[in-house]
C-alpha cells in the first residue's frame, strides 16, 4: 500500500470537506461528491450513515435517518465495518462500510476506515453546532416555539417570496396566567407553557408558525382561511401537567388580537397591529377577541398619551373626587355614598372609561386609588370639623392592589394619618370576577374587618366566581351589578328569580346588599319588595361635586321617588 498516496488523498479529501457547509444535508451531499476519492482508497461496496438525534426543545420530533452515500454496482458483502460515535446524550452517528462483493479488507484498511469515520463525525459535529447556534438564535428555549427574531425572520422570508399577504397574524395573551404560577409554582407554570405550545403546534399546517414573544404572550402566523378555526381550537385548550403526586389540568383561555397581513407589509407591522387589537380586547372587558381596525391606532396613541400625562396630572391635582349618594330603600334616606374620580384637563372632563382601563392595565391605578382615599379622608376630617356628620364612603380599589401583600396596612396607615374613624370608610373591591386567589382576598378582608373597616364586592353576579366569592368571603356589602336591573324592564322572568334569590342569600348571610344603576321608580319598588337594603343610581342622584354633596349631608335629606332625580 502506497502510504504517501493515502496521506495525500486524505489531505485532498478533507480540504474539500472543509467547505463552509451549514446543514447535515449539505455535508452529506458534499460527501457524495467526494466518494470517488474514498473508493480509490478502498474496495468499497457500500457506505451508509445513520444519524440519531434525541427529541429536545429545539427539535421536538428528534431524528433517526439513514443516508446512503455510495453503493457499488457490483454489489457488496457482509459483514460491514461499523463505527458508532457519540457526540453527547442527544446525538450519535453510526458509520457502516461494506466491502465490494468478493473482497475483504485488511486490518490496516479497517483501522483507516474507523479513523475516517471519526473525521467525518468531527465535520458532522461542527455542522450540528452551527445549526444549533442558528436554531438558538430564532428559538424560545423554554417552549421550542420561535422567538421574536424567529417570527420576524420567517415573516421576512415569506414577504420576499410574495406570500406574506396570504397570512393572518394573531397576538395571544393567556388570561390569568399569574394565577397559575401562584397556584402551582413557577416550575409547573413553565411546564404549562411548554405543553400549551406543544399542543398548539400540533394543530398547525406545515407552512404555519407559532412564536413566544416573552412571558405568556404568543404570535400565531397562519393562512387567512385557516386562522378562525385554528383560534377556536387553541382558545379552548386543556393543558395537563404533573403536579405533586398526580396531575393538574388547566383550561387556558386567551385574549386575542387578529390582523390580516397586507401586500408588501413587513412582519413587524403585522405583529404591532395584532398586539394593538389584543390590548383593545383586554381593555374592552366585553370580548376576548378583536380584529384590528384603523381606529385602534388612534385609540392606542390616546392611551399612550394618557399614560404619559398621568403622573403630572396627579401631581397637579387634576383629579377631583365626586360623591354619588346611596339611599336606604326602606325610608329613602341618605345612608352613604361612593367616591368617584373625575379628571378635568384644560377645562374639559376626561371620561373615566377613557383613562381608568389604561391605568388598570399599567398598574398606575393603584396610585390613583390611594389619591382618592386621601382626598376622601381630608373631606371627612373637614366635615367633622364643621360639625357635619359624614356617612360611610366607599372607595374603589382595583384587584391590581391585591398583588401587594401590605395593602391592608397601607390603607390603615392613611386612615391613621388623618385620624379618621374606620366606620366612615368602605373599601370597594372592583372587577373581582376574574380573580381567583381567594386566600389573598380572604386575608385582606379579615384584616379590614379586624380594624373596623367595611369591605364590599362590586359588580356581583357578572363573573363565574361570584358564588365562590359569596361563599368564601366574609365581606360586609354586596353590590348587585346594574345589568340585572335592565332585565326588569324586559320582563325576563329567569333574571327576576336570580335577583330575588341573590338578595335573599346575601341577607341570610348577614351582609348588606346594594343595587347600583337604579334609574326608574319601578326598579326601586321591585328592589324594596325584595328586601334590598340600599340603592344607588340616577333615580336618586348623579355623582355630586364636593360642595353639592356637602349640602346633602348638612340637612336631613330624604329622597322622594316622585321627585327623585329632579
Amino acid at each position: 500500500m502506497d502510504m504517501d498516496f493515502h496521506v495525500k488523498s486524505y489531505c485532498q479529501l478533507f480540504d474539500e470537506l472543509q467547505k463552509n457547509v451549514k446543514t447535515v444535508e449539505e455535508l452529506f451531499s458534499l460527501l457524495k461528491e467526494q466518494m470517488q476519492k474514498i473508493v480509490r482508497l478502498f474496495p468499497l461496496g457500500k457506505f451508509e450513515i445513520r444519524l440519531i438525534v434525541a427529541p429536545s426543545v429545539l427539535d421536538p420530533e428528534g431524528q433517526d435517518e439513514r443516508f446512503l452515500l455510495y453503493e457499488n454496482e457490483e454489489g457488496f458483502d457482509e459483514p460491514c465495518c461499523r463505527e458508532h460515535v457519540q457526540m453527547d446524550e442527544t446525538c450519535s452517528a453510526v458509520f457502516e462500510y461494506y466491502p465490494v462483493k468478493g473482497t475483504a479488507w485488511s486490518p490496516i484498511q479497517e483501522q483507516m476506515l474507523l479513523f475516517l469515520s471519526r473525521q467525518f463525525f468531527l465535520l458532522l459535529e461542527r455542522v450540528k453546532l452551527v445549526q444549533l447556534l442558528e436554531c438558538i438564535a430564532v428559538t424560545d428555549l423554554l417552549t421550542g416555539a420561535l422567538n421574536t427574531r424567529g417570527i420576524n425572520e420567517t415573516g421576512g422570508k415569506l414577504l420576499a417570496q410574495g406570500k406574506l399577504q396570504e397570512y393572518a397574524c394573531a397576538f395571544l395573551n393567556i388570561k390569568n396566567f399569574n394565577y397559575i404560577n401562584r397556584a402551582v409554582g413557577a416550575r409547573q407554570g413553565d411546564m404549562v407553557l411548554r405543553e400549551f405550545v406543544r399542543l398548539a403546534r400540533q394543530k398547525l399546517k406545515p407552512d404555519e408558525y407559532f412564536a413566544r414573544m416573552g412571558g405568556d404572550n404568543f404570535v400565531l402566523l397562519a393562512k387567512k382561511e385557516h386562522m378562525g378555526m385554528l383560534l377556536e381550537q387553541i382558545d379552548s385548550m386543556q393543558v395537563t401537567v404533573p403536579y405533586e403526586n398526580g396531575t393538574k389540568t388547566f383550561d387556558l383561555r386567551s385574549r386575542i388580537g387578529v390582523y390580516d397581513m397586507r401586500a408588501g407589509q413587513p412582519m413587524g407591522e403585522g405583529i404591532n397591529a395584532a398586539s394593538t387589537a389584543m390590548h383593545a380586547a383586554k381593555m374592552s372587558g366585553k370580548a376576548d377577541r378583536f380584529c384590528f381596525d384603523d381606529q385602534m391606532v388612534e385609540n392606542a396613541l390616546r392611551q399612550k398619551e394618557i399614560s404619559q400625562m398621568f403622573p403630572k396630572a396627579l401631581a397637579d391635582r387634576e383629579f377631583v373626587v365626586y360623591y354619588q349618594p346611596k339611599v336606604t330603600l326602606a325610608d329613602n334616606q341618605l345612608c352613604g355614598c361612593e367616591a368617584l374620580v373625575r379628571w378635568f384637563r384644560d377645562g374639559a372632563m376626561v371620561p373615566p372609561m377613557n383613562f381608568i382601563p389604561v391605568l388598570e392595565r399599567e398598574g398606575s391605578v393603584c396610585k390613583l386609588d390611594f389619591y382618592v382615599l386621601e382626598q376622601v379622608c381630608r373631606d371627612v376630617r373637614d366635615w367633622k370639623a364643621k360639625g357635619i356628620e359624614p356617612v360611610r364612603i366607599s372607595v374603589n380599589f382595583s384587584k391590581v392592589h391585591l398583588q401587594n401583600p401590605h395593602l391592608a396596612e397601607e390603607i390603615l396607615a392613611v386612615l391613621q394619618k388623618y385620624e379618621i374613624p374606620p366606620k366612615y370608610i368602605e373599601v370597594e373591591l372592583t372587577e373581582m370576577s376574574g380573580y381567583e386567589n381567594y386566600e389573598t382576598l380572604l386575608n385582606f378582608v379579615r384584616a379590614m374587618r379586624a380594624n373596623g373597616v367595611s369591605t364590599s364586592i362590586d359588580d356581583f353576579g357578572t363573573g363565574y366566581s361570584s358564588l365562590n366569592l359569596l361563599k368564601d368571603l366574609n365581606v360586609d356589602i354586596i353590590k348587585l351589578d346594574k345589568s340585572f336591573l335592565s332585565s326588569l324592564e324586559n320582563h325576563r322572568k329567569n333574571d327576576v328569580i336570580v335577583i330575588k334569590n341573590i338578595i335573599k342569600m346575601v341577607n341570610e348571610l348577614d351582609m348588606e346588599v346594594i343595587a347600583e344603576g337604579v334609574e326608574t321608580v319601578k326598579q326601586a319598588e321591585f328592589l324594596r319588595g325584595m328586601h334590598c337594603c340600599m340603592a344607588q343610581g340616577f333615580l336618586f342622584d348623579r355623582p355630586l361635586p364636593h360642595d353639592d354633596f356637602e349640602k346633602r349631608l348638612s340637612g336631613d335629606h330624604v329622597y322622594s321617588l316622585e321627585k327623585a332625580g329632579a
